[in-house]
């Protein structure tokens, strides 16, 4: 897993706040003795750098990491059913064969990396929202898959559209990768 930065942690904090309500999510957080005080927070971003400063941004064994975490993958796993979840898993084996062993990026394999990221993102952002689909494919991530993700996060908002790839799009995703 990728770290995140204190704001996209504060994004997924965010998100998950919407979802399920302060309440429910901060009782969660009790509950599984994520949190050391029983004091609710003002707002979601208070609540999202203590959770931050306890897990580390979710780097650190700690009962706060792991309440995030089940929350967040029961949330994007009620948008998706089993034949999503397929479609889903093959888009992320198709990322995952840009990877080296060490699961760093392939240079030779940049622009094929961006197609798949691109479509593994529409698939998520279909069910779910662009934002939550940027967020679960950065919590999945490497560290280098994630880095990649930061540096052409614009290229993958421009192929938002559902259809499949056109030669035309596979030239503007080489053109930003080698611009780079």
């Amino acid at each position: 897993m990728a770290q995140l930065t204190a704001q996209e942690f504060t994004d997924l904090i965010t998100t998950l706040i919407e979802h399920m309500g302060m309440a429910q999510f901060h009782a969660k957080l009790l509950k599984a003795n994520a949190l050391v005080s029983r004091k609710r927070p003002k707002n979601s971003q208070a609540l999202a750098h203590q959770l931050y400063q306890l897990s580390a941004g979710l780097r650190r064994d700690h009962a706060a990491r792991y309440v995030v975490e089940v929350l967040w993958q029961e949330m994007v796993s009620s948008h998706i059913d089993e034949e999503h979840a397929k479609t889903v898993e093959s888009l992320a084996e198709q990322v995952n064969a840009c990877l080296t062993e060490r699961l760093e990026v392939v240079p030779d394999k940049k622009t094929q990396l961006l197609s798949a990221l691109g479509a593994y993102h529409q698939a998520v952002a279909g069910l779910t929202a662009h934002e939550t689909a940027h967020l679960e494919m950065l919590m999945r991530a490497t560290t280098s898959v994630a880095e990649f993700l930061r540096e052409h996060k614009s290229a993958l908002a421009a192929m938002e559209s559902a259809a499949p790839q056109t030669q035309e799009q596979e030239k503007q995703a080489e053109a930003v990768v080698e611009s780079d």
